[in-house]
């Protein structure tokens, strides 16, 4: 019998209590810092159940989207469940609507960690992109080739984890990918279909229908203040219409994480990222597909933040990224990076001396003992400044 969790079905009287302590605290209470007081209280207001209201990006150079999330427990013996549904809208006509059903069962594996769980997911999402940004594909594309595209897809599929022990987790993907590409017919933006052809931007003839399948192993260790998690995968996206679009993809990502002062209020972190994609023959990539570098990737990911959000844009990527944070007052604290990367149309094109690099600094906000909010400026590039604002979802 499928039972609501107790307790936390309606948040939102609790969320109202908070609040009212902010303004108004309790006489005779323990003295608490005024920034203390008001994180608790956007934290419980952004995150009450069943309904809250949810801020977030909805990919780089969209604006903030605003839209309300419904979320409700499902618990039944040892497994928990969860539906979330999601939509949000910013006010440059960039929408998301998904939903994300969750089921956690106490994980399959010895000496797993605490916080880990088998999971396995269904989910739907569709999202319309009206002015997406395309410089041309490879290392050395030019900001005058600027151009903007329409992108609207839909997914829906379902994935499973499980971490087998401490150091080690691994999973699965499989899901459907209905793409839609476009130009634009907005006054003042040069659409992509004025200076590019399928031969020089592979997909913008046809988008048939994509089968991705995904396999992933997820290694990691925490030892001491030292932090080290990767996730290491292969994918194979299948055009199952004309074969056309038919790609593999080998993906790693890994992040180092230290804490040079043995404090909780510093952190230091190296993050690389690699990718490559193989094709047959007589099959290609698509365009809307590849890999990005430059500000953010499509999935908010911050890379090569001294450039433009998409600025080059191939089949293969090396990047990484040292970033340190400290706070500094309260919840303030500073940041600086340093990224340097490469895009290229093979993996033996990729090389050190022809990678691009941009340093940066900026603010962060604190809570909990991690950055929730950035805000940084990007330099180096040779292009001028690109500021980045790193929004969690709220």
């Amino acid at each position: 019998m499928l039972t609501a969790s107790p307790g936390i079905d309606n948040d939102w009287p609790e969320a109202g209590k908070i609040c009212a302590q902010v303004a108004h605290p309790e006489p005779n209470s323990p003295p608490e810092p005024l920034w203390k007081r008001t994180t608790g209280c956007a934290i419980k207001f952004f995150t009450a159940r069943p309904l809250h209201l949810t801020i977030k990006s909805i990919v780089p150079g969209s604006g903030t989207g605003v839209g309300p999330t419904f979320g409700a427990d499902f618990n039944a013996d040892r497994w928990q469940r969860r539906l979330v549904v999601t939509e949000v809208t910013s006010l440059r006509g960039f929408w998301l609507a998904e939903s994300k059903f969750r089921a956690t069962h106490q994980k399959f594996g010895a000496n797993n960690s605490a916080r880990d769980r088998f999971a396995v997911d269904l989910y739907a999402n569709a999202r319309d992109l009206p002015r997406m940004v395309f410089y041309g594909i490879g290392p050395h594309t030019s900001t005058t080739n600027l151009t903007n595209f329409r992108e609207r897809d839909v997914r829906a599929g379902a994935d499973v984890f499980n971490p087998f022990s401490a150091w080690m987790a691994a999973g699965g993907r499989v899901e459907s990918i209905w793409p839609r590409v476009s130009g634009v017919t907005d006054a003042g933006l040069r659409s992509i279909t004025t200076a590019y052809t399928e031969s020089t931007a592979p997909g913008l003839a046809a988008q048939p229908n994509l089968i991705h399948y995904e396999i992933f192993g997820e290694p990691r260790r925490t030892h001491g203040k030292f932090q080290f998690d990767y996730k290491a995968s292969f994918n194979v996206y299948q055009d199952h219409k004309t074969g056309l679009y038919t790609f593999r993809r080998f993906y790693v990502d890994g992040h180092h994480t230290f804490h040079p002062t043995h404090t909780e209020d510093e952190d230091l972190t190296i993050h690389d990222r690699f990718s490559a994609n193989s094709t047959g023959k007589s099959s290609v990539v698509p365009f809307y597909m590849m890999e990005t570098l430059g500000g953010s990737d499509i999935n908010g990911e911050p890379a090569l933040r001294g450039f433009s959000d998409y600025r080059f844009r191939g089949n293969d990527l090396a990047l990484i990224q040292v970033e340190y944070n400290r706070r500094v007052w309260g919840p303030l604290g500073l940041l600086g990076f340093y990224d340097v990367g490469q895009v290229a149309n093979r993996a033996s094109e990729l090389s050190f001396a022809e990678m691009r690099h941009s340093v940066g600094f900026g603010v962060g906000i604190w809570a909990g003992g991690k950055v929730w909010f950035k805000a940084s400026v990007g330099l180096g590039s040779g292009e001028g400044r690109h500021t980045y604002f790193g929004i969690p979802s709220f």
